[in-house]
């Protein structure tokens, strides 16, 4: 499916500022596909689809979720919009025909991140943090800056941010957030040891 056959399935599942924010994504992770040496047509196909799922009303994507036999942690279950990532990777690959396993992934992973992503993953989690339709936020100018000159470095910065306000917030934090920071936080350990 192209470009232009994907938008027109996807816009009007979305409401009109998710798809603002859809296109902002794919725009985004185009540029830092660019900048990185990552697959561009990949980067924007993820970031296209990133959030195909994300207007699923609350209870029907851990209805759908459960039906669809997709593993759902206690984090996911008392936050079911956590979801949207694994729906969203499901119905790239099963409404957009979407068969790359790396585009699934970075769709499925953008939300939380995970330890040892592929570049792609990254870009798409980065992107969805920066995309220029984003409200400023603390530190974004500097996060955006990062996100083209050290990724890596940019992760974390994400990761601590938002751990920062999870906890703020006293919401439940899915344990994957939590290892994604650890294990980036250690290999930004690792690269300064090395230089």
């Amino acid at each position: 499916m192209d470009r232009v056959d994907m938008v027109k399935k996807l816009k009007p599942t979305l409401n009109k500022k998710r798809y603002v924010h859809s296109v902002g994504v794919e725009y985004t992770a185009a540029t830092l596909a660019f900048v990185h040496g990552a697959d561009v047509q990949k980067a924007r196909i993820a970031g296209l689809l990133h959030d195909c799922a994300k207007c699923i009303p609350t209870d029907d994507k851990l209805k759908k979720a459960k039906k669809l036999g997709l593993p759902i942690n206690k984090c996911e279950k008392a936050n079911p919009d956590l979801l949207h990532g694994k729906l969203g990777a499901y119905y790239a690959k099963e409404d957009y025909g979407v068969k790359d396993a790396d585009i699934l992934a970075a769709i499925t992973n953008h939300t939380t991140g995970r330890p040892g992503m592929s570049l792609l993953e990254k870009i798409i989690f980065v992107a969805d943090y920066i995309e220029p339709n984003r409200k400023m936020i603390r530190d974004l100018t500097e996060i955006r800056r990062e996100a083209y000159e050290d990724i890596d470095k940019c992760i974390v910065h994400i990761l601590g941010n938002t751990l920062e306000y999870l906890l703020y917030k006293d919401t439940i934090i899915d344990d994957t957030t939590r290892e994604t920071y650890n294990y980036y936080i250690a290999e930004l350990k690792k690269k300064t040891n090395r230089e």
